[in-house]
Parts: C-alpha cells; structure tokens; sequence
C-alpha cells in the first residue's frame, strides 16, 4: 500500500507554472479594458455593459493568478484580491441595471412572450 508524502512543501510550485506579474499589472489592464468597452457604449447600457466587461475581468485574473500559481493568503495585494474587487463591482453594476436597460441591452424582441 502506498504511503502519501504528507511532508512535501506545499508553497514549492512546479516547473511548469509561469511567474506572477505583480497585481498592479492586472488592475492596469482590467481598468483600461473596462473603461475602452463602457466608453464605447451609449449612455443607456452603461451598467449593464460595466457589469458584463467587470464581471468578465475578474474571471480573467481568477483564471490568470491560478494558473500562476498566486497565494492567497498574504498581507499584500494578490492577484486574487484584484479578481474579487473586479467581482464585485461587476455584481454591484448588475444589481443597478434596471428592467428598461436590460430590455435595451437585449432587445424588444428578446423580451416579449
């Protein structure tokens, strides 16, 4: 019966995994993406466009700083605090979206019965 290494070092990351850029790196890029997409966007979908592109980052960096390997428990900014603060002020948006913008974000034809 094989026995399991309960002693390995749980902080060593394996060869394959790239280096984390730092997390001011990813909320310069979240931010410049969002602000390029709600820019663009007519004064009505604001929100709804800032909770779709907010919400979208923070899968990214969610995405990213697993896949580098982040700690998520520090006394500093990680790349995961960023991935939860873009979170939320996509969820924040989502939830001040009204009913008239949704029905211009999709469409009349997508909401009628």
């Amino acid at each position: 019966m094989a026995q399991w290494n309960s002693t390995r070092d749980r902080h060593a990351r394996p060869a394959h995994q790239i280096p984390a850029p730092p997390p001011a790196l990813y909320v310069l890029g979240a931010a410049a993406g969002i602000l390029t997409i709600v820019s663009l966007a007519p004064p009505m979908l604001i929100l709804p466009v800032l909770s779709l592109a907010a919400t979208t980052s923070a899968a990214v960096v969610a995405l990213l700083a697993w896949l580098c390997g982040d700690e998520r428990h520090s006394n500093e900014v990680t790349s995961w605090d960023v991935a939860g603060a873009l979170a939320f002020i996509g969820f924040a948006a989502g939830m001040l979206t009204g009913p008239e913008q949704l029905r211009e974000f999709f469409g009349p034809e997508t909401m009628a019965r």
